[in-house]
């Protein structure tokens, strides 16, 4: 039973649920409705559907296992209480798990593309999986854009599964039709704010784990930059995430949106701006994990935001 929990807690289990969660909701409350409205069936099976869910778990799982492996001595600065590898899992068998997981997510990948007729979709995982690869390896260590590639890639979960639907994008036409411009906008906003938040607790992170992260070498933001001018950026992503919920609620108080607009309002809106004052008073390790922790709360509730298609639509 030990060994199962350090496993869980190796492949950061919360964090495979958030990405479970965001394609399910995207894909039934979202992508679904608004095909299905308009006359037309989704691409996805559920059964082809849950193969893709899976196969973005294992590669994030993989992702998730590499990175501790790399990041062994950092973590004994940073977090030593909560480390897993070497203390309960060897450092072998965390490979041999990380091949495991990255081949049964690649090949997943391939089975779903090759389903619907779009083998070369397969190649998103193997992308994924040298992304990370290389996060771990090295981007990490660099200021900015390790940041980056994690956020893009966080993004990129929520815009895979319209990648694998057809109608939005197989011709020209599709594109441009009323169908596929809503969804492509409506997958746009949502990979966009997961964009900007998941780069926001990049920063945090980063910020938290200072210490650590210069013994071992990294260039992180804060370390290169300065813990202000971190700061700083991390308050204009927060900015830029207000921003972008405020033109949402401007969009869609014309249809009578009106609960969505006051859940965006209430949950995601409030919560952003207590952070902005949180981080602004932050000088410690524990204020800066207390930032990050409502963060990745934040990014949970604007997830949840997408219940409201399903009602609405």
């Amino acid at each position: 039973m030990k060994l199962l929990t350090a496993f869980f807690k190796l492949i950061r289990y919360p964090n495979l649920l958030y990405i479970a969660l965001t394609q399910f909701l995207l894909q039934y409350c979202v992508i679904a409705p608004v095909l299905i409205r308009n006359g037309e069936t989704p691409s996805l099976t559920p059964v082809s559907f849950s193969l893709l869910c899976l196969s973005t778990v294992l590669v994030a799982a993989a992702g998730y296992i590499i990175n501790d492996y790399f990041d062994i001595n950092i973590d004994i600065v940073n977090k030593p209480d909560k480390m897993v590898l070497d203390k309960i899992i060897s450092r072998r068998w965390a490979m041999a798990w990380h091949t495991i997981l990255n081949m049964g997510g690649v090949s997943l990948g391939f089975i779903v593309a090759w389903q619907i007729g779009q083998i070369y979709l397969g190649f998103t995982q193997v992308i994924c999986s040298l992304l990370l690869w290389f996060y771990s390896t090295s981007f990490k260590r660099q200021p900015l854009i390790g940041n980056v590639v994690i956020s893009l890639l966080t993004a990129l979960a929520v815009v895979v599964v319209g990648f694998y639907e057809k109608q939005i994008y197989e011709t020209f036409e599709a594109i441009l039709s009323h169908v596929g411009g809503k969804l492509i906008k409506i997958i746009g906003v949502y990979a966009t704010f997961a964009f900007i938040m998941s780069m926001l607790r990049e920063v945090v992170k980063d910020l938290e784990d200072m210490i650590g992260d210069s013994k071992d070498g990294c260039r992180t933001v804060p370390i290169v930059w300065g813990v202000d001018p971190a700061k700083q950026l991390c308050k204009a992503l927060v900015i830029l995430a207000e921003l972008l919920i405020l033109i949402v609620q401007i969009k869609v108080w014309g249809p009578g949106w009106y609960w969505a607009v006051l859940y965006l309002l209430l949950f995601v809106q409030v919560p952003s701006a207590y952070a902005w004052v949180l981080l602004k008073r932050a000088h410690l390790p524990a204020h800066y994990h207390k930032v990050s922790s409502l963060v990745k709360l934040i990014m949970l509730t604007g997830i949840l935001s997408m219940i409201f298609f399903k009602i609405i639509l």
